[in-house]
C-alpha cells in the first residue's frame, strides 16, 4: 500500500507498531484488502492494550467529528450497522458484539472488554481490535476523512498522560 504511516522516530517501539499496523488496518478496511487487513489485526492483537486505547481515542475525537450535537443511540446505531454491513461486503470478521465493545468502550458507556452492565465479556482481542479498526474505517469514510491526524493525536494524547506526573 502507497504513502503509508511512518511513525516519529522518538515514540517507543510499541507505539510506533500500534500506529503503523493501524494505518495498514485502515488503509487495507478502505481499500477492501482482507490479507493486509489480517496482517494489521495481526500486528494489533500482540499490543491490544494499546491498541485499545488509541483507537478508542480515534473513535471518540471521530464521533465528536461526525456529531457535533451531540451521539444519539440512533447513531451509534447506524454506525453499528454500516460497519457490519460494509465488512460483510468484502468478508472482513466483523463481530458485531466487538463492535458494540468498540462504541460503548470509546463512548465511556463501557470500559473496553466490558458490556453495558459491567460484565466482562469474552471477545477475543484480535476480534475487538479489527472492530475497532472497521469503526475508524467506516466513520472516516462517513466524514470523508484522512486518519493521519486522528491517529497522532491519539498517540499523542496517550504518551502526554503517561508523562504527566500523578500528584
Amino acid at each position: 500500500m502507497a504513502d503509508t504511516h511512518t511513525s516519529p522516530a522518538g515514540w517507543p517501539l510499541t507505539a510506533r507498531t500500534v500506529a503503523e499496523a493501524t494505518d495498514q488496518g485502515v488503509r487495507a478496511a478502505r481499500a477492501q484488502d482482507i490479507g493486509d487487513f489480517r496482517d494489521a489485526v495481526g500486528r494489533l492483537e500482540k499490543h491490544a492494550e494499546v491498541a485499545r486505547e488509541v483507537h478508542g481515542l480515534m473513535v471518540r475525537e471521530l464521533l465528536e467529528t461526525l456529531y457535533q450535537d451531540g451521539v444519539s443511540g440512533d447513531d451509534v446505531s447506524e454506525v453499528l450497522r454500516r460497519t457490519i454491513t460494509g465488512a460483510g461486503l468484502w468478508d472482513a470478521p466483523a463481530d458485531p458484539s466487538a463492535v458494540v465493545v468498540v462504541l460503548t468502550g470509546a463512548l465511556g458507556v463501557a470500559e473496553p472488554g466490558e458490556d453495558g452492565e459491567g460484565r466482562t465479556t469474552a471477545i477475543a482481542a484480535a476480534d475487538v481490535v479489527g472492530a475497532a479498526v472497521l469503526v475508524i474505517a467506516d466513520l472516516l469514510a462517513a466524514g470523508k476523512i484522512d486518519h493521519k491526524d486522528y491517529l497522532m493525536r491519539a498517540v499523542e494524547e496517550i504518551r502526554r498522560a503517561q508523562t504527566v506526573e500523578m500528584p
